[in-house]
């Protein structure tokens, strides 16, 4: 193996072993956390395969020849449980495992490799590296899996994305923009990796290599010392609004009376507080602040009023800005948004021509 393939080996199985440490032994453990610190683990012992001596007796490491081989095929499923705990902390359940079947899959093909003993996986070695359908189909699932992860992970985040709309969410658009440039990076390593290995051109698997060690520690660093980089925090599917329909005013644990004085009280606080300026007012946190649970606070809003609390707290911001456009035609609007509560100029433009049916400029044309 040339030197500068083993330092580039070497650097990425120690890069990938301290940053593995550093994730899973956070005190911020997070999901996203966990996943990124089992991908990077995975990629450590990716990198110190090579490492592995394939000649001379045999000794303690080798009855792991082989197994680093097949490691890439964790590597899908990662990136999309990535996405998804990133975005929205979720817990791990049980039908997750089925996302690893690929890896399980090129194991059980090439079992007699891999349970073989360190003396024989060297005769193995020996005798030169052993091809047949078992190799074929192992390295079919290698790179399908990868590129099929690619497209679930999109349609996730377009999902996402897409609620994140729909709710009105208060959400910085950036972090889509950064998912959408992690999975695109991902899909040119594969292409590197799947045209290198087709057309056995070492330099485009190195340089699949190289952009491995560069964009995926990256992000691992990243996410360690910030774990709710990508994070939505206000959840993109709030309590039962969007897991159930609308009940009727006459549905719910409270009655109509109850209800109506409930957020007329909430309504108080909102105007007395003008809490929706608080760009991480939370459903949570609304509801701490009134005296009610969330769930109380939730059915409130959606049998009495109709609405989500998403669309609740915007429309306290929207109306707001609205006031003072109307007050001082000369305000940046940029800045009246920030003051009522929204954290990006996307968001807010998003949100204001969904409420009012135009953008801010033409509704400041409009005017008297």
């Amino acid at each position: 193996m040339p030197v500068l393939i083993q330092n580039l080996f070497a650097i990425g199985a120690f890069q990938g072993l301290l940053l593995a440490v550093l994730l899973l032994m956070s005190k911020q453990n997070s999901h996203a956390n966990r996943v990124l610190g089992l991908w990077c683990l995975c990629l450590a012992l990716n990198f110190l395969g090579p490492f592995i001596p394939l000649d001379g007796p045999p000794n303690g490491f080798s009855f792991l020849i082989g197994w680093h081989f097949f490691l890439p095929a964790l590597y899908g499923p990662f990136l999309y449980l990535y996405c998804r705990h990133a975005i929205n902390e979720r817990p791990f359940k049980r039908r997750d495992l089925l996302h690893f079947s690929s890896w399980l899959a090129c194991v059980l093909i090439n079992y007699k490799i891999l349970f073989a003993s360190g003396e024989q996986k060297l005769l193995i070695v020996a005798s030169g590296l052993p091809g047949g359908w078992q190799m074929s189909v192992t390295d079919a699932i290698l790179y399908s899996q990868a590129f099929i992860y690619v497209a679930l992970s999109a349609w996730l985040i377009l999902r996402y994305q897409r609620q994140a709309r729909t709710t009105l969410s208060n959400f910085n658009p950036q972090i889509f923009a950064w998912l959408w440039t992690i999975l695109l990076l991902d899909l040119a390593i594969w292409l590197l990796k799947a045209v290198g290995g087709g057309a056995r051109m070492t330099t485009l698997s190195v340089m699949g290599d190289v952009l491995i060690v560069v964009f995926i520690y990256s992000i691992a660093l990243a996410q360690w010392r910030n774990p709710s980089l990508f994070k939505i925090e206000q959840p993109l599917e709030p309590e039962s609004e969007n897991k159930t329909k609308p009940q009727s005013k006459t549905e719910g644990a409270l009655d109509a009376s109850i209800r109506s004085s409930l957020l007329s009280a909430v309504q108080e606080y909102m105007r007395v507080h003008e809490a929706f300026r608080d760009s991480q007012l939370t459903l949570t946190r609304l509801a701490e602040a009134v005296g009610v649970s969330t769930h109380h606070l939730s059915e409130v809003l959606n049998q009495q009023e109709g609405k989500n609390f998403y669309q609740f707290v915007n429309e306290y911001r929207i109306n707001d800005i609205c006031q003072k456009m109307k007050a001082d035609s000369a305000g940046k609007v940029l800045d009246l948004a920030m003051a009522a509560g929204f954290a990006s100029k996307s968001t807010f433009n998003a949100v204001f021509k969904q409420l009012t049916g135009t953008t801010p400029t033409q509704y400041r044309k409009s005017l008297p």
